[in-house]
């Protein structure tokens, strides 16, 4: 839990949240050393997997082109030349799934297949900047310590 935002902080109270050792020394606690993160990370969520309705979500692949589609929601996310299984844009990881269907275009005229596959998404990881108000060198000040967080 990040320290206060007022009041009194003690040594005691910045080593219980940042850590290090015995005896307590302020040299210890410089931002971006052993102890004081510069960012602190999230990690990417969990998948929402969708595989039922195709015209709503899927990711499709033009035969033998490298073109993709991706489709959520029934919004086009992006189309791309790839041959990649993952996709990331707007926050979001995309990832190619099992075959759902096909559909050869022209009704065998020659005309390429498109491919349709399940679809997966999950948030991305952010990183977030932290504990700017601690110094990374010179005199630090208690009232520096002011919400610094280690997570």
């Amino acid at each position: 839990m990040p320290l206060q935002t007022t009041g009194a902080i003690s040594l005691s109270d910045v080593q219980s949240e940042f850590g290090g050792s015995n005896p307590i020394s302020m040299s210890e606690y410089y931002r971006g050393g052993a102890y004081v993160p510069t960012t602190i990370s999230t990690g990417a969520g969990s998948y929402s997997s969708y595989q039922g309705n195709i015209s709503t979500y899927y990711w499709s692949d033009l035969e033998n082109a490298g073109t993709v589609s991706l489709r959520w929601n029934g919004s086009t996310v992006a189309g791309f030349q790839s041959s990649a299984t993952t996709y990331t844009t707007g926050g979001y990881e995309y990832q190619k799934g099992t075959l759902f269907t096909s559909d050869s275009g022209g009704g065998g005229k020659g005309e390429p297949t498109t491919y349709y596959y399940r679809i997966r998404r999950r948030t991305v990881g952010s990183s977030t900047t932290v504990n700017t108000s601690i110094p990374a060198s010179g005199t630090i000040s208690m009232n520096q310590f002011y919400g610094g967080r280690n997570s």
